[in-house]
């Protein structure tokens, strides 16, 4: 099987070939830390930490940069509304960002803040001036856009049809060559909260855009394997990288542009500016983080995704029914008695074909520009075949191979991850219930055995009596 990946540059797929054989590295556009993440920011962040997850499940060393955007007027915004500096606002959000990060079990290697590359920023708007690439115009410094040839190569666009910049990183146009050129240096005097810092142009600050190709070059080189963020980055954000970096180096900076759908609530881009969005940080009070990783996984990463409360309950569920499987298997499995294996039998060797079929599907799909959808689908079925072969008399072996292919894969997706100890402190501690509850009932005591099933029911926990003893569930 071939992994083929969807090319935002050139609108296809293509099949997967990184620069340096076995090793991937990956930029993924961070946040502007002036606020909490939302939904949206999420889905782009669990999408790619899919891809990092299945490209290491399939033996490459992935490395993954992040940025941190620290220095930002919003940041400043925040802080004059806070009656706080910008670097505590920064810094308190980098933070609380950097725990949903790991709530939701998203990894990378570096996390790099960009007030920490502001020398090697002015360094590459010196070199682009020095280039001829880039022209200062009363302390403010423009990349010339008709002097890239392949500008507007990402967005697709006709330069005389490119549309200058969102209107709050506007420059006035009186200083500019053209309307579409973009600020890489911005004049602006400096105060406790308006942060600034000095140049060969004098007292200012960076543009936008220059920070990730700044920090991208710095951490990853002048080439690297994959680019991702929001489709909402593609224009501007991603034209004038490319115009930057390629600019400088004149080789060719990204072998894969890789760009996630939006987030809508109702008919309306999930957005801050819009006050219309959900917060990480407050679904999960209520709602387990492997819950919103499921729902993201549910829809296609390039596909536009609606929010509402009835798909994260709908996840939460499917969640529980997947994790009840492996809880179900894991039960089994240990309440056999070490021994000799016995032969296997047909309906073994057939139940071991179909999870191995279903596995294969799965990867078929996660081949296919990562399918989670489908991918999700094989898994569900996978899960319900295992349900079924647990009503018969199941062998040890089997089951193993049976628990482990399902944990694998979810692995894959960030789900049925088993490390959090207060899931294994559960287990245990619903294992004594049940032996307890079993006490009563082999005496005679039925009330008090039920009291115990009623107990558990309040807590969301059914107790379920089988052929081969008590098993317990989370409710779905």
């Amino acid at each position: 099987m071939t992994l083929k990946v969807y090319n935002s540059m050139t609108n296809e797929k293509e099949e997967f070939k990184p620069l340096e054989g076995k090793t991937v590295k990956m930029y993924v556009c961070g946040q502007t830390v002036y606020d909490y993440m939302h939904v949206g920011h999420a889905r782009t962040y669990v999408s790619f930490d899919i891809v990092r997850r299945y490209l290491e499940y399939l033996g490459y060393s992935v490395e993954t940069v992040i940025n941190i955007t620290d220095v930002n007027k919003k940041i400043n915004d925040r802080a004059r509304e806070e009656g706080e500096s910008p670097w505590s606002i920064a810094e308190k959000f980098a933070e609380i960002n950097l725990e949903d990060f790991n709530d939701l079990g998203i990894e990378a290697d570096a996390y790099p803040r960009a007030s920490d590359y502001m020398d090697e920023m002015i360094d590459l708007v010196e070199e682009l001036v020095d280039k001829g690439l880039a022209y200062e115009a009363g302390g403010d410094v423009f990349f010339d856009v008709r002097k890239f040839e392949k500008y507007g190569e990402l967005s697709n666009q006709n330069l005389e049809n490119i549309r200058p910049e969102r209107t709050d990183e506007i420059i006035s146009s009186e200083k500019k060559k053209n309307p579409e050129d973009f600020a890489l240096w911005k004049s602006q005097e400096g105060s406790e909260l308006s942060p600034t810092w000095e140049s060969p142009w004098g007292e200012g600050v960076p543009g936008w855009h220059i920070e990730c190709s700044t920090m991208s070059l710095s951490l990853l080189g002048e080439q690297f394997d994959i680019h991702g963020g929001g489709s909402d980055l593609v224009f501007p954000h991603h034209e004038n990288e490319i115009a930057q970096t390629e600019g400088v180096t004149g080789k060719k900076w990204v072998n894969y542009w890789m760009h996630s759908g939006l987030v809508q609530m109702g008919e309306e881009k999930m957005s801050k500016s819009q006050q219309n969005f959900v917060s990480v940080r407050e679904l999960l009070k209520e709602h387990d983080p492997q819950a919103l990783r499921l729902m993201i996984a549910e829809a296609h990463y390039r596909n536009p995704m609606k929010y509402s409360d009835e798909r994260i309950e709908k996840a939460e569920k499917t969640l529980k029914s997947l994790e009840n499987t492996v809880r179900n298997l894991r039960a089994e499995i240990n309440s056999f008695e070490e021994s000799i294996p016995s032969k296997m039998r047909g309906k073994d060797i057939e139940f071991l074909e179909q999870v191995f079929n279903l596995k294969e599907k799965f990867l078929e799909a996660m081949n296919d520009d990562f399918n989670t959808p489908i991918a999700l689908r094989n898994l569900h079925e996978l899960s319900k075949l295992a349900q079924s072969y647990l009503e018969g008399n199941p062998k040890r072996p089997v089951l193993s191979r049976a628990l482990t292919t399902i944990l694998d894969l979810g692995g894959i997706l960030g789900i049925l991850d088993e490390k959090e100890e207060r899931q294994l402190e559960r287990g245990t501690l619903m294992e004594e219930i049940l032996k307890l509850r079993e006490r009563y009932r082999t005496k005679g005591e039925y009330e008090l055995a039920d009291s115990i099933r009623n107990a558990v029911e309040k807590a969301g926990i059914t107790i379920e009596d089988t052929k081969r003893g008590p098993r317990w569930k989370s409710a779905e």
